[in-house]
């Protein structure tokens, strides 16, 4: 019963207003333990006005009551998620060795499986085809290895470092900046709703927190603090995805990206990143390595076989990323009735991806 006391005053401390990570484990450091912040004498909170704030310190005289309780009590009790501290065995062990961690955690979907070694994927929201490509393809080999996937579940890049994680049928962790109970952005209604039933979905802000632009920074550290490292995708020169990178160096984790085109604005932040020391990546076995894990070689990792001379040379074309068909038609010197053709026939096969604006590009799973 002590326990279960001491979690629902973590959680009391934890959702006043003011009072982030770092007043939290102050707090906790400077009286012994959150039910000791609620049993303080009031002048003895008073004291660290210099610290705190005035503000701080009133709003926690004033939400000393039982009221309060029983609302943390209720939504203790409550279905829709779930609530972990750092007491409890479920927070992410690797977490806890960051300087300022979460003291609290609200839940949904899937168990975070501590046991298993994790990376983050992060990059641009507004990512090139090619960018979307290779999230879902390097989540989708890091997910079919063991390895749990975490993102936060933003558009471009993230949405698809989850999808493609989902789709190997592996764990993958979506870390928000709002509360729990709110999705954003809007239009990954749909990818939340499968996080739910076949991943993870974490916050350390309170149910009905708004997704305010101060929130994602350290949304980041999350992000970059539950795993081993973390992979850039594409990241333009001012991406957010830079932020995780910063955390992350500071968090002592390995920093890898892929190189990018580099007439691509989408690619000026990892192409940075690799000049400044990031570990190049081109193979999933580039971060398998790092980690242990021995991947055999799949169907996947060769050149498809039924190519007849015209397919070959539109596959090679496209070696190097996604082409607009008015480059292939100048690479592979087909007319178009017949590079049409060509590229229907590779869609048919799965081979070849025809994305927006008539833009091709390789399928990685073919």
């Amino acid at each position: 019963m002590e326990q279960v006391d001491e979690k629902i005053f973590w959680i009391w401390l934890s959702q006043i207003p003011g009072i982030g990570a770092r007043r939290f484990h102050f707090l906790i450091e400077y009286f012994g333990s959150a039910n000791q912040v609620w049993l303080a004498p009031k002048n003895e909170i008073v004291k660290l006005t210099s610290s705190l704030g005035s503000n701080v310190v009133h709003k926690i005289i004033n939400q000393r009551n039982d009221n309060t309780l029983d609302r943390i009590k209720r939504m203790m009790d409550l279905p829709e998620f779930r609530i972990i501290t750092l007491l409890d065995d479920e927070y992410p062990t690797l977490l806890k060795e960051i300087y300022d961690p979460p003291p609290v955690l609200y839940c949904k979907g899937l168990p975070i499986k501590n046991h298993q070694s994790s990376i983050s994927i992060v990059g641009s929201r507004k990512s090139t085809a090619y960018g979307r490509q290779m999230a879902e393809k390097f989540s989708y080999e890091l997910a079919e290895a063991g390895i749990t996937v975490v993102s936060g579940l933003a558009r471009g890049i993230d949405a698809l470092a989850h999808y493609g994680a989902l789709k190997a049928g592996g764990n993958t962790v979506g870390v928000l900046g709002c509360g729990i109970d709110i999705i954003y952005p809007p239009e990954n209604r749909k990818l939340f709703s499968k996080m739910e039933q076949e991943g993870t979905i974490i916050t350390e802000y309170p149910p009905g927190s708004s997704p305010v632009a101060g929130n994602f920074p350290a949304r980041n550290r999350i992000i970059s603090g539950m795993t081993s490292g973390v992979l850039v995708i594409e990241a333009g020169q001012k991406s957010g995805a830079l932020i995780t990178v910063d955390f992350a160096l500071e968090q002592g984790r390995e920093v890898y990206a892929l190189p990018g085109n580099i007439n691509v604005p989408q690619s000026a932040g990892t192409n940075k990143l690799l000049k400044e020391g990031a570990k190049l990546v081109t193979d999933v076995q580039d971060i398998l390595e790092d980690l242990g894990i021995q991947r055999e070689k799949d169907k996947k990792d060769q050149v498809p076989v039924q190519l007849d001379f015209f397919e070959t040379q539109v596959y090679n074309a496209l070696q190097e990323g996604e082409r607009h068909l008015e480059e292939l038609l100048k690479e592979t010197k087909m007319d178009i009735h017949k590079l049409n053709a060509v590229l229907t026939m590779l869609e048919v096969k799965g081979i070849v991806k025809q994305m927006p604006g008539k833009i091709f590009i390789r399928n990685w799973d073919a």
